[in-house]
């Protein structure tokens, strides 16, 4: 039996993304061990998949760095850094001394390479696509991959707009250059109701409940209780379509088998984008992006996104 750690310490989405890669792990080597060292957000979401023996709970700061490298230390077969950071890839070197990792080329700080025993050249462009290349030095002769998430639904607060099937808004974005504005939902929502006839929900996080009551009260669309991010995988498996920005929310709703409109700024589809042919992508053509940058000096991508393009994805989509 081999104990293998993987290694994706923060971002909700980012741990989405490793998801398909610790189930076809799972799916090759079901009598391993598989933990996962990440935050405590992480650690609270994934509680419970069944591809998972435990956690390594990584805290904040130099200190919750080294107490969690303690820990670990030389007590797997093997790593995988799926992050790609100096402080995920010290993690990994100090619980094993087989440590897998992206090239030079491609890791997101290259220092971070000088760790690994094992350095992966993604060929493939979609970071889900890119963290089951990861597997490749366990399996050499393996081609095929599942994409397979096994999210755990939770209990979630009552909602009884669910009942009704609601396409819903996901109005946060983590950066605020993945922000739509709120006026533009407003307006998407209020036509939906007037040509579509169908309800609206909006779901929201911590700091966006100011614009989220702003939209409720300006158009047609009803306000989600208050809910936590492991809430919104039974919310999202309920309703009929999503519009969000790139972020957490929305990789949740892939996995849980949701539709998908994705309004992306910064980042780009053919990476970070909803995965699969059901998920639409709207993206602006400039030629500044994708920046992947939380500033913007000349901020023109996500105001380009109209509520009449959306509109009409939506439309054309329902339509199928």
């Amino acid at each position: 039996m081999k104990k293998i750690l993987v290694v994706r310490i923060g971002a909700l989405g980012d741990a989405i993304h490793a998801l398909p890669m610790v189930n076809e792990l799972h799916r090759r080597e079901p009598e391993s061990e598989i933990y996962w060292a990440a935050g405590p957000s992480v650690v609270s979401f994934l509680k419970g998949h069944s591809a998972l023996s435990g956690f390594i709970t990584v805290n904040k700061g130099v200190k919750g760095l080294f107490n969690a490298a303690k820990l670990v230390r030389k007590k797997f077969d093997c790593a995988i850094d799926a992050q790609g950071l100096i402080k995920s890839a010290f993690i990994a070197a100090s619980s094993s001394n087989m440590v897998i990792g992206r090239a030079w080329n491609s890791v997101r700080e290259k220092p971070a390479s000088f760790f690994y025993t094992e350095k992966v050249e993604p060929q493939k462009e979609h970071i889900i696509e890119q963290n089951l290349e990861l597997l490749e030095p366990l399996f050499p002769n393996e081609t095929k991959f599942e994409i397979k998430y096994d999210i755990p639904i939770h209990e979630h607060p009552e909602w009884k707009l669910l009942s009704e099937t609601p396409i819903l808004f996901n109005i946060g974005g983590g950066w605020w250059t993945k922000l739509w504005e709120r006026e533009n939902f407003v307006q998407l929502a209020n036509r939906i109701d007037k040509v579509l006839g169908l309800p609206v929900g909006i779901v929201w996080g911590p700091g966006e409940e100011d614009n989220a009551k702003y939209i409720a009260a300006h158009s047609s669309a009803q306000l989600a209780p208050p809910t936590l991010f492991r809430d919104l995988a039974g919310i999202f498996s309920k309703a009929r379509l999503l519009v969000s920005g790139e972020t957490g929310p929305l990789h949740l709703a892939v996995a849980v088998g949701c539709r998908t409109i994705a309004l992306l700024g910064p980042t780009a589809g053919t990476r970070n984008g909803p995965y699969g042919k059901e998920q639409i992508t709207i993206e602006p053509q400039l030629p500044c992006r994708p920046c992947h940058s939380r500033t913007c000096a000349d901020f023109r991508c996500m105001p380009m996104i109209t509520p009449d393009r959306v509109f009409n994805e939506i439309a054309n989509k329902l339509e199928r």
